[in-house]
């Protein structure tokens, strides 16, 4: 799905609204593309629903093309049935502001959810994920895994929650955010969050942030590499690890390529 803007001075604000329904045993792939191919400042505010039938599957990619002024929000639901299997990524690199906002139910037996993102942001730039997982039945899986990567005065934020209901019992509920900071003007902010009521869960939850590894600089530059590219490589190689988790090989390559392009212009 793609998305085109071009706003005026006149008219700058946009909202979109998409609402799917997956059927009792389909598939559905989609990437949903916005661009803003205008001079002009815009604010884009999308809002997803998506309800997945018993046995269906959704790959759900998001990527943005936005500039430098613009404001993103996105907010999604999507409401899991069983043995549904619900599979996100967000590519956040654009834009002076985005936001994006996901409330994932689990509601039938066997229901899963995995939300992973890559967060890149420099020059000021602000981008933020905030997920809530409400696991509401038994034998459910959820798992999360953000990397950020943040320099010149830039500010990245992650909130996950992951909350399990006194009938969910045998939940199994994961969730990673690590993040790079290149220079000491740049700001990561990490909640995770678990509110558990049912007692036979495994659930767990992890947050670091730090800078680059300067041994790890070293010892690239002691093979060939000026400083700069070394320090490309190991952002390359940090970020690719939440690309990894893209169960859709011809979507990897492409957010595989997306990456490398935008850390080329990454100072």
């Amino acid at each position: 799905i793609y998305n085109i803007f071009e706003g005026s001075k006149k008219n700058n604000f946009f909202n979109n609204k998409i609402h799917f329904v997956i059927s009792e045993n389909s598939k559905l792939d989609i990437m949903i593309y916005n661009i803003n191919i205008g001079k002009e400042p815009i604010f884009f505010n999308l809002k997803n629903t998506f309800h997945l039938e018993k046995n269906s599957i959704l790959k759900l990619y998001n990527l943005s093309d936005f500039k430098k002024n613009d404001v993103h929000y996105n907010f999604g639901r999507y409401f899991l049935e069983a043995n549904s299997i619900f599979e996100n990524f967000n590519n956040c690199y654009t834009g002076g502001f985005s936001k994006s906002d996901l409330v994932c139910g689990l509601n039938k037996e066997y229901s899963s959810c995995f939300i992973n993102g890559v967060m890149l942001a420099q020059d000021q730039q602000h981008h933020e994920i905030k997920t809530q997982i409400n696991h509401n039945e038994k034998n459910t899986k959820s798992y999360q895994k953000v990397k950020s990567v943040l320099n010149n005065n830039s500010k990245g934020v992650f909130q996950g929650k992951i909350k399990v209901n006194p009938e969910a019992q045998k939940t199994d509920g994961y969730q990673l955010s690590k993040a790079l900071l290149l220079d000491k003007d740049s700001e990561f902010d990490s909640k995770p969050e678990l509110e558990i009521y049912a007692d036979d869960v495994k659930c767990s939850h992890g947050s670091t942030s730090g800078n680059l590894d300067e041994e790890s600089i070293f010892y690239l530059m002691s093979r060939g590499l000026n400083k700069h590219e070394a320090k490309k490589l190991l952002i390359k190689g940090f970020l690719n690890d939440a690309i990894e988790t893209i169960t859709n090989n011809e979507i990897k390559k492409y957010f595989f390529n997306k990456l490398e392009n935008k850390i080329n212009e990454h100072r």
